[in-house]
C-alpha cells in the first residue's frame, strides 16, 4: 500500500471509487427508507413550523410598537 506520497495504481482508485459508490447507494436507500417511514412526523414537523412563523409575523405586524 502507498503511504501517501506515490501516486495509486489504476487499480486501487477503481475499487475505491466502487466501494464508495456502493457505500453511497447503501446510504442513500436507506435514507429514503427511514424517510418512507417517518414521512408523517416530517410532516407535522413542517406543520407546526409554518404555523409558529405565521403567529409570529402577524404579532410583529399588529404590535408596530416594537
Amino acid at each position: 500500500m502507498p503511504d501517501g506520497i506515490g501516486p495509486r495504481s489504476l487499480a486501487e482508485r477503481f475499487f475505491w471509487t466502487c466501494l464508495l459508490i456502493l457505500g453511497g447507494i447503501i446510504l442513500l436507500s436507506l435514507a429514503l427508507d427511514l424517510l418512507a417511514r417517518i414521512w408523517w412526523v416530517l410532516l407535522i414537523a413542517v406543520v407546526v413550523i409554518v404555523a409558529v412563523g405565521v403567529l409570529v409575523r402577524w404579532w410583529w405586524r399588529r404590535n408596530t410598537w416594537l
